[in-house]
């Protein structure tokens, strides 16, 4: 029984380390910019302001960073990059 009330423990300390991890994870907030890449070309990035469907097509990934960073700015929000809308970069930081 020692054993397994020590399991338990162990267990809960692992899953408060965990929810505060996830907590932590950086993703877009609403209102912030961002850039994705919706299909498998790599020449095509859509911009968006979050939640709403993007607007804007870049042709190129360089010129989606500046256009996101240039709108994060203006909107002081954050602009974000992802290229499969689970993982999240943040490249731009403005919101107070």
């Amino acid at each position: 029984m020692g054993a397994h009330e020590s399991n338990v423990a162990v267990s809960g300390e692992n899953s408060k380390t965990t929810s505060r991890m996830s907590s932590r994870r950086p993703f877009p907030q609403p209102g912030d910019v961002l850039a994705s890449r919706p299909t498998a070309r790599a020449d095509i990035y859509e911009i968006s302001v979050v939640p709403i469907k993007s607007d804007l097509v870049a042709m190129r990934y360089d010129d989606a960073m500046k256009r996101v960073r240039e709108l994060a700015r203006v909107r002081a929000v954050d602009g974000w990059y992802t290229c499969d809308h689970t993982h999240f970069a943040r490249i731009a930081s403005h919101r107070n």
